[in-house]
């Protein structure tokens, strides 16, 4: 089967007319020749410029916020932040908390305030207790702001639901002891 792939080069094909005679053109048939070869040099080289591409990510903003969670579940931090962001940029307040418990897994306090902050803001109170319950555990581990933590930890608890009620009681006992110090 022939080969009927396109390909970069260019045939020219001239015929002669009298094998024996040497070819003679006229300047208006040189010219035509010259014409037709930048032509088909100006084609070809249109078909290796750079396209610039309009990206539209494909993901919605939940849909980032379920894969950075199974990113997270398995380890992988950093792509489990990536999407976080992701979902932050398309408006989802309940991403910045969890963006910002993969940043304070990580080491980065100051960017994890932030979100945690974002994330009480953005969220409805009867929602907020997590964000609160882990910002006063962020302080509590800097060793600052212990009274602002402790009325973080004391909204946790009365905002939280029995599943996570536990849990924000013990984050609160752990910020008087230090405040007792």
């Amino acid at each position: 089967m022939p080969d009927t792939t396109p390909s970069a080069s260019i045939l020219i094909a001239v015929s002669v007319r009298d094998a024996g005679a040497p070819a003679r053109r006229s300047g208006s048939a040189v010219a035509r020749a010259v014409c037709l070869a930048a032509l088909a040099c100006l084609l070809l080289a249109g078909c290796a410029v750079p396209r610039i591409g309009i990206y539209q990510d494909p993901l919605s903003g939940p849909e980032h916020l379920e894969l950075g969670r199974a990113y997270e579940q398995k380890g992988e931090l950093d792509l489990a932040r990536r999407e976080y962001a992701e979902a932050v940029r398309d408006g989802l307040p309940q991403a910045h908390l969890y963006l910002a418990n993969v940043l304070f897994q990580k080491g980065d306090l100051d960017e994890a305030e932030s979100h945690y902050r974002s994330a009480i803001r953005a969220l409805p109170e009867a929602e907020s207790a997590p964000a609160r319950n882990n910002l006063a555990w962020l302080l509590l581990t800097r060793g600052q702001r212990l009274d602002e933590a402790q009325q973080l930890a004391e909204d946790a608890v009365r905002l939280a639901d029995d599943a996570h009620r536990a849990s924000f009681e013990d984050t609160l006992k752990q910020v008087e002891a230090a405040r007792n110090r």
